[in-house]
């Protein structure tokens, strides 16, 4: 659990925030037995949900060079692992 991520194609008209909002929560309920990772974002980038986790320091500079490549992208989520 040092670094994953994922991306996932959202069908028009869906509501990005309420789904980014169920995986966010869908990852903070998890129960890790080893490799517990330090954080994770969400973020929306047009019609695409990405979400990060793990090592925080790896997955801020993800979340850094993705905000920083797509112009459009929005931080819905950025949190410590409970």
């Amino acid at each position: 659990n040092t670094f994953t991520c994922g991306a996932y194609e959202v069908k028009d008209g869906e509501d990005l925030e309420s789904l980014g909002k169920e995986l966010r929560d869908n990852i903070q309920a998890r129960r890790w037995m080893c490799g517990f990772p330090d954080k994770v974002v969400v973020l929306s980038v047009e019609n695409y949900l990405v979400s990060a986790f793990g090592a925080e320091d790896l997955v801020d500079t993800f979340r850094d060079t993705l905000t920083g490549t797509y112009e459009g992208a929005k931080v819905l989520y950025d949190e410590p692992i409970q």
